[in-house]
């Protein structure tokens, strides 16, 4: 029994940062995808839009900022010359207008090597794990596309139904690493 409240204890001590990683040059997936779910059967998509996300579960104590601020000199993720990388939490606000995104991974990932050697090359030593997944949003011109579209994307192209998992969810409000935002900021973008 104690081994499962110690278990627990540490559990409850966690909290996970979601690392948006995205491109800053034109990004010929998104792209294919675009014309590709048009041809489809989606029509009136007009935008396409990806990033990687990098779900690190870190100790409650660890501050976001630091801990995304460190991923940004860690270049085996994140490369300063085509990428923009910022950070939401858990309790980061859902954007305004409600976005949705299509988060996919795959089902079998161990990232034990690379927990590692963030934790001792790039001295993130608050992280215990991480997941790594493309996030998917999609728009037409009646504005984000919304969760039902966003499964049926999935279904038909953005997931490979024997290797990942995908799940809908609302997107949060992301702040770029070295940005402060104000409450106003956060609740308009």
């Amino acid at each position: 029994m104690a081994v499962v409240s110690s278990h627990r204890a540490l559990i409850d001590s966690m909290r996970q940062i979601d690392i948006l990683i995205e491109l800053t040059v034109p990004d010929n997936t998104a792209f294919t995808v675009l014309r590709t779910l048009q041809e489809l059967g989606y029509p009136e998509l007009t935008r396409v839009e990806r990033a990687d996300h990098v779900l690190l579960e870190v100790e409650d104590a660890a501050s976001p900022e630091a801990v995304a601020r460190s991923v940004r000199h860690a270049e085996i993720l994140f490369n300063p010359n085509k990428h923009r990388l910022s950070y939401a939490t858990a309790d980061a606000p859902v954007r305004q207008p409600r976005t949705w995104e299509a988060l996919v991974r795959d089902k079998e990932e161990d990232n034990t090597r690379l927990v590692g050697l963030l934790r001792t090359t790039f001295g993130l030593t608050s992280l215990h794990a991480l997941a790594r997944a493309v996030g998917w949003r999609l728009a037409d011109s009646g504005g984000p596309a919304g969760p039902q579209r966003l499964a049926w994307a999935c279904q038909v192209l953005l997931a490979n139904p024997v290797s990942q998992v995908w799940e809908i969810r609302p997107l949060r409000v992301a702040t770029a690493v070295g940005e402060r935002p104000t409450p106003m900021e956060n609740m308009s973008r």
